[in-house]
């Protein structure tokens, strides 16, 4: 079943590289250039820096183990051409594809994949995924130069998606011969990759520049001959680069649409990017037992008093949709997707009078005190808009909200450890889209995590340990059918409590000079553009469709 799904997607992935992929190097003419409002820690080794600057620029010059579906989202061949497991289930096997090679030459080959997983995994690595890696993967064996197995301590059903570049940056591939070369000092300086665009320079603070490679790559060949990534924090001077034509495409807010359009440029929208959510903190804990948060029945109505229609045509100026349960999408993996979009339907609907009537029926008929806090994490300002909102229809139906807004730097730490300034509150937060639900719901509600949601490990009542039972199994289950019924209850559970609740998916958004590019086609679930420059064409190649 595995590998018939890994042998679809790479003919997906084939068929769209041909259509891409210029007839001759020569055509490959004038720079493509992109202003973005972060680039993260800016270091081009992907050991050193989590998901926001690899999406955006290390994906561009390094190739990861597996790669995307493009036309639906979600897992698709990269590196490896596909994988299968073992009828065990505690072993994948990568077979790679063959005649790739790094920037200077080198084969890529199995010992390189070896090699950088490891690497992931070692002490000197701050991949979110570190020490997961270290305590699933048991030993990685090299088979052949095309051939990799990874041996598990336990069934891994998710491995590939975790090592794909739709869900993490953990499956980077790195050279191994000229890392033990250089030495990792000079590596960081002069970084070397097997992908689509080589590396030429790093200015901290103001841009990274990259060169295409002339010859074919299985992910397509630049149309253009150079890329330059520019930092530009502010949105407004981003869309003014834009229309003079100093960038071509720079990344937006929902805010921004109308006036970009009105300015005559391309507004492109990347569809299921990102859930925004409210959720609640420590509600299992002791200390907020008298709280009205501390009752399901209280953050339901919470939900039903918020008119995601109304969020979605103003805040987000129609850019927006109807969202389906936490962290899960229409290219979720092991999902009844049908089902899941009636039920949101119903469930997350616009109710005040139900919202209030529950309220009284709870013991709060004047309302209750709540304390919020609004922030955004980075690249979805718009966040801050969406808390503002729901907390004034909040106060609507009589909830007396403490709006306190914090910067992302300032709020992060607060999540970690006893979360004491967070216990008892309602925050605004953000999952990415990934087609992978379990690895998000694992870091929301266990009990070990570090959001803990549900419960932690001195509270983990009925709801938390039935939540453990379903992903412990989920995670271990092999058959297609019953993996999809454990996500579903899984799904199910978390969504009746009430604890996350989604407010509405959200999309990335661009401004694009039709001068500079042409038409083409973002990735469904991945907001950042680095794994698309390499398909974007010149503007006479592709002109946009008027």
């Amino acid at each position: 079943m595995f590998r018939q799904i890994a042998k679809a997607a790479t003919l997906a992935v084939v068929l769209v590289g041909a259509a891409t992929v210029p007839s001759r190097a020569q055509d490959q003419k004038g720079t493509l250039v992109f202003a973005v409002e972060s680039l993260g820690a800016q270091t081009l080794d992907p050991i050193l820096e989590g998901r926001p600057g690899n999406a955006v620029y290390q994906a561009v010059m390094y190739d990861s183990l597996v790669g995307f579906d493009l036309k639906k989202g979600g897992v698709g061949p990269g590196v490896a051409e596909r994988w299968e497991l073992a009828p065990d289930g505690l072993a994948w096997t990568f077979y790679i594809r063959p005649g790739q090679t790094f920037h200077n030459g080198d084969k890529l080959t199995a010992h390189d994949v070896k090699f950088s997983l490891e690497r992931q995994m070692g002490p000197g690595s701050q991949a979110s995924a570190a020490a997961s890696m270290r305590r699933t993967i048991k030993s990685i064996e090299v088979i052949d130069d095309l051939t990799v197995k990874v041996q598990t301590t336990s069934p891994q059903i998710g491995m590939p998606a975790g090592l794909s570049r739709a869900v993490a940056p953990e499956g980077a591939i790195m050279p191994k011969a000229y890392i033990e070369r250089v030495g990792e000092e000079e590596f960081r300086k002069k970084p070397i990759g097997s992908g689509p665009w080589k590396f030429v320079r790093n200015v901290p603070g103001d841009r990274i520049e990259f060169t295409a490679v002339t010859t074919p790559h299985w992910r397509g060949r630049p149309h253009f001959k150079d890329l330059h990534l520019l930092l530009v924090p502010e949105e407004s001077t981003r869309v003014a680069m834009v229309r003079t034509g100093e960038a071509a495409i720079a990344s937006i807010g929902p805010e921004t649409m109308l006036g970009a359009s009105r300015a005559g440029l391309e507004v492109l929208s990347v569809p299921g990017t990102m859930q925004a959510v409210f959720q609640f903190w420590g509600t299992y804990k002791p200390e907020v037992k008298a709280s009205p948060i501390a009752k399901v029945r209280v953050r339901q109505a919470l939900s039903l008093a918020i008119d995601r229609r109304q969020v979605i045509e103003h805040v987000m100026n129609g850019k927006a949709r109807m969202p389906y349960p936490f962290a899960t999408f229409s290219y979720t993996d092991y999902f009844s997707t049908e089902r899941w979009e009636k039920w949101s339907a119903e469930a997350y609907r616009y109710d005040p009078v139900l919202a209030k009537k529950i309220l009284a029926e709870e013991g709060y008929p004047n309302g209750f005190e709540l304390k919020f806090a609004n922030t955004a994490l980075p690249g979805t300002q718009f966040m801050v808009d969406i808390g503002t909102a729901i907390a004034d229809m909040w106060t609507k139906i009589g909830v007396k909200v403490t709006l306190k807004h914090y910067e992302w730097g300032s709020f992060a730490p607060m999540e970690r450890g006893d979360q004491a300034g967070l216990i008892g509150w309602a925050s605004m937060y953000r999952t990415a889209g990934r087609p992978d639900a379990p690895w998000r719901y694992d870091g929301a509600f266990s009990p070990e995590s570090i959001q803990r949601l549900l419960g932690d490990k001195d509270n983990c009542a009925e709801e938390c340990q039935e939540f453990v039972k379903t992903n412990r199994a989920l995670l271990g289950e092999l058959d297609k059918t019953k993996r999809t019924a454990l996500t579903d209850h899984m799904v199910e559970l978390t969504a009746n409590s009430w604890t996350v609740v989604p407010i509405l998916e959200g999309m990335g958004y661009y401004a694009i000079n039709t001068k500079k590019v042409g038409q083409f086609d973002p990735i469904a679930g991945r907001h950042e553009l680095g794994d698309v420059f390499e398909r974007i064409p010149r503007p006479e190649q592709k002109p946009w469709k008027k």
